[in-house]
């Protein structure tokens, strides 16, 4: 008999998958493209030892910024389904234990994660070649990668044994590792010193970052501390994180009627003060009944405004604690193209759960039978993200002005691009919003449909846009700009009319669970 039953029958039917190996075509075919994208653009600038080194550091950001995400992407959703359907317990029916169950889901979740992974390091050892990177630094680099898959896919399976909505164990995921992958580093980075102390490899071995500056660092012996350091906390982490997901699973299937007493303060912490909800709910019943029904959350918008009070915070903490050296106008719009990513990644995730829900409820039946038209529940559906999001990012490009006014040699050409920045992030929050809806409705899986959304929003235009410059060449930075945003309009406008149309034309007939057509030429969204 197989110790592991369910781990043996996983491995052997994702073996046999075709998306096991499509995963790991693409990456393996996405690595060669930044991989060559990177020599083409520093042949001029790097030669010889400079290019294996860049070629080396580009691959193993991307492959570490890939691990960091594949938590959300592939386990943070593997138990929420069987908890919120009550299905979990049928599994203790047999001799299986909570481990065989967890390891089992965590296989079956997280092979074609690591099948990219493979995929990736035969390219990331092309640096090998072009010489600059040591066959030791290659293995730190390999350890590295591995052990930050890890710990997402572990921090996923424990998050989705705590949770039965997809959507929030995907939320606590994402801010568990933002914690340990941006906010430690970030307090390590400003108050710690150059030489590593007890107190600052405590901070690095909570984080997944704290063994990679083990491996891109010049010299390794002062780093190797930090490195061995931050490689066995990340990993018995990973180890942690699963002996909750177990623990988590053993007793899910155990929960009685607890989280129903106390439905009626779930009820107000969600929708807010009974009164108010009726003043609200009479205004905006007036003008579209979807406003109400989608954004009537309170918690949820307060939730949003703290996350980005709390972004803001720390990023205005930054420019004062790290000096004059931060106050440019060029760190200032780096940093806020970087912070606004996340708050387009909530957007995306939003509107790709709004419709997938409520076809999987039924709710959607039920709105195109209470005589509302497509297009007018379309139109409540957009009203109620943008309820929801504009006014966090009104208030983030207030915060963002302010900075940029109080930066050194502020010139009106910043200024410029800065406003176009402004109006592409609110542009882009209202395109995503509809192409997320348009996904959610095409597709059945909410997380695949948010990262497509994300992927033909914001990825398209990154690989136009390294094509155009491929084919012309760098000429200035203020070409370079006009030439990014002019990529950015272009795919919106396609983006937006083909998903007006989608929503428009099928939405009725997802409703009735008619299948959609995948290649129509009028919906040909890449």
């Amino acid at each position: 008999m197989s110790v592991l039953p369910i781990v043996a029958r996983e491995l052997r039917v994702a073996a046999r998958q075709r998306r096991s190996f499509v995963v790991r075509v693409l990456a393996a075919a996405a690595a060669v493209a930044a991989g060559a994208f990177e020599l083409w653009f520093a042949q001029d600038v790097r030669a010889g030892a400079g290019q294996g080194s860049g070629l080396f550091a580009l691959l193993g950001t991307l492959t570490l910024g890939f691990g960091l995400v594949a938590g959300p992407l592939w386990t943070a959703s593997t138990l929420c389904e069987e908890r919120r359907e009550g299905t979990l317990g049928l599994l203790f029916l047999t001799d299986l234990t909570a481990w065989d169950v967890v390891l089992g889901k965590l296989m079956a979740a997280s092979v074609t994660a690591l099948f990219a992974l493979l995929a990736v390091l035969p390219v990331l050892a092309v640096s090998l070649l072009l010489g600059g990177v040591s066959l030791s630094q290659f293995g730190r680099a390999a350890l590295v990668l591995g052990n930050t898959l890890w710990l997402s896919l572990t921090l996923g399976m424990a998050m989705s044994a705590r949770c039965e909505q997809e959507r929030s164990a995907t939320a606590l995921t994402v801010f568990a590792l933002f914690l340990l992958a941006a906010v430690l580093p970030w307090a390590h980075a400003t108050w710690g010193s150059a030489r590593p102390t007890p107190e600052s490899l405590a901070v690095l071995a909570l984080s997944p970052l704290g063994a990679w500056w083990g491996v891109t660092t010049p010299v390794y012996a002062p780093a190797a501390p930090a490195f061995w350091v931050g490689l066995a906390g990340a990993h018995l982490l990973g180890w942690l994180a699963l002996w909750s997901a177990a623990r988590g699973t053993a007793r899910a299937w155990r929960d009685t009627g607890d989280a129903a007493r106390d439905g009626f303060w779930r009820r107000w912490a969600g929708h807010g003060d009974p009164a108010r909800r009726r003043e609200a709910r009479r205004r905006w019943l007036e003008r579209n009944p979807l406003v109400w029904l989608s954004a009537r959350q309170t918690l949820k918008r307060a939730g949003l405004w703290g996350g980005v009070a709390f972004l803001l915070g720390a990023w205005v903490a930054a420019r004062v604690l790290t000096g004059g050296t931060w106050w440019t106008p060029g760190l200032t719009l780096t940093s806020a193209w970087l912070l606004q990513a996340g708050l387009k990644w909530l957007a995306a995730s939003e509107a790709a759960f709004r419709l997938a829900e409520d076809r999987r409820s039924g709710a959607l039946e039920l709105l195109l039978t209470s005589g509302l038209r497509e297009r007018e529940i379309v139109r409540g559906l957009e009203w109620g993200l943008r309820r929801l999001f504009w006014g966090p990012a009104l208030g983030f490009l207030g915060v963002e002005a302010v900075l940029l006014a109080a930066s050194y040699g502020l010139t009106p050409g910043f200024v410029l691009f800065a406003a176009a920045l402004g109006g592409l992030l609110l542009w882009d929050l209202a395109v995503l919003g509809r192409v997320g809806l348009w996904y959610s409705l095409a597709g059945r899986q909410p997380q695949r449909a948010a990262l497509r959304t994300v992927g033909r929003v914001l990825g398209v235009p990154w690989l136009a846009f390294a094509g155009v410059l491929f084919v012309v060449g760098v000429w200035n930075w203020s070409v370079v700009a006009v030439l990014w945003l002019g990529v950015c309009a272009v795919n919106n406008l396609r983006a937006d009319r083909t998903a007006r149309a989608g929503l428009e034309t099928h939405l009725r007939a997802a409703a009735a669970g008619l299948p959609l057509p995948r290649r129509p030429q009028e919906l040909a969204l890449v």
